[in-house]
């Protein structure tokens, strides 16, 4: 066994310098790499808040072509004006469908103002206003109630060719899938509802607005007859346009 030498005291001053060095290598190395990873850090923060206000910014830029789309769709609209005026089953002399008695034939509504001719975009979201719509059902006040009479007369309105015919708004109607909203009420107010536009190619592109009467069975009636004759059942239905607008931008 080799003797065994203690080191002199400027051997361990100069052993214990050296591991000191070695320390401050280490924790040099390590200062560099933590701050190496800070800038990794750094950088990534900054790239992820760029992409962040870029993300803001593209947001902000639809959010604001929206509302200017929705202003423009709202504002690029095809008016067509009427005049208030009461009309009623009587008051126009309704003739009845031939294909069905309880309806009548489409007609004109009829107006004395001006600026009712439009050129409607068709398949685009189409509203009446109406400053006017009432329904009644005349068997209310019957004895019994509803025995004669278990019809209410309510309106349908669509938006065609000035000069199409009954027959030909029928065979359009029945040849798509639109559906007609049922006007009239047992009250005395406004009402705004959406209606079909119809484009006849044989005829003018001049565009007004039609009407026509249709009974149903009245559900308090609690009857499962048929509706009945449109001019003799159903009470005499009124109706008042103030206007019909056609919003081309905007899909019906």
């Amino acid at each position: 066994m080799a003797d065994y030498q203690p080191m002199t005291l400027e051997q361990r001053i100069g052993a214990l310098q050296a591991e000191n060095g070695k320390l401050i290598d280490s924790n040099n190395a390590l200062t560099q790499t933590v701050v190496g990873k800070m800038g990794e850090i750094n950088h990534a923060l900054s790239d992820a808040q760029q992409d962040v206000n870029e993300a803001i910014a593209r947001v902000e830029s639809k959010t604001d072509q929206a509302i200017l789309n929705f202003a423009d769709s709202h504002s690029d609209i095809n008016i067509s004006y009427y005049d208030q005026i009461a009309h009623s089953k009587a008051s126009l002399e309704i003739t009845p469908d031939p294909e069905d008695e309880s309806r009548s034939e489409w007609m004109l509504v009829p107006t004395t103002s001006i600026g009712y001719h439009i050129y409607p975009t068709v398949g685009a979201l189409t509203k009446v206003h109406l400053a006017h719509g009432y329904s009644y059902a005349p068997g209310h006040s019957e004895t019994p109630q509803y025995e004669r009479d278990w019809s209410i007369t309510y309106l349908q309105f669509v938006f065609a060719n000035s000069s199409a015919t009954s027959a030909q708004i029928n065979e359009q109607l029945s040849a798509s899938t639109l559906d007609l909203t049922r006007f009239g009420g047992w009250w005395n107010g406004s009402s705004t509802g959406t209606i079909p536009v119809l484009k006849l190619d044989q005829h003018h592109p001049y565009s007004r607005l039609f009407v026509r009467f249709v009974n149903h069975t009245f559900h308090v009636a609690n009857t499962s007859n048929p509706p009945q004759n449109i001019v003799e059942f159903g009470g005499n239905a009124t109706f008042a346009v103030d206007r019909v607008i056609n919003y081309p931008k905007i899909k019906g």
